[in-house]
């Protein structure tokens, strides 16, 4: 089995074309992140990578960043990364399926080595 290297970021669950929804996210590995004492974020933020998000997807272009379910996944660790705890924060639209708790976890490399708290997070919750 390859180990992949863990990862934080942000992310949004925004409508398909198909009246779908599906996962948009911006990952990055821990050794790149944002790390202050224990703590390990990454260096995105909602507001800016929106206009990324807009290049690839024209047919939000009306849309503010904060209009659809988004959040963000940090990490606390005191080993340097070798174990310690994920912080999954969210709208509780992407908390309440549980399909996208997991796809998340593979996105960012989230395993059994790590302890993941799942938070309702009022910042993040739909407008």
């Amino acid at each position: 089995m390859t180990f992949s290297a863990p990862k934080v970021g942000i992310f949004w669950l925004i409508p398909t074309k198909q009246n779908g929804q599906m996962l948009v996210y911006f990952a990055q590995d821990l050794n790149k992140a944002n790390f202050v004492d224990i703590y390990y974020d990454s260096t995105f933020e909602h507001i800016r990578c929106w206009q990324k998000v807009l290049q690839k997807y024209p047919e939000l272009k009306t849309a503010p960043y904060e209009k659809y379910p988004r959040g963000r996944i940090t990490f606390i660790s005191k080993d340097g990364g070798k174990s310690g705890t994920f912080k999954l924060m969210a709208d509780k639209k992407i908390l309440a399926q549980d399909f996208y708790v997991q796809k998340l976890k593979e996105i960012y490399n989230i395993d059994s080595r790590y302890k993941l708290d799942i938070l309702l997070d009022l910042h993040y919750r739909t407008k």
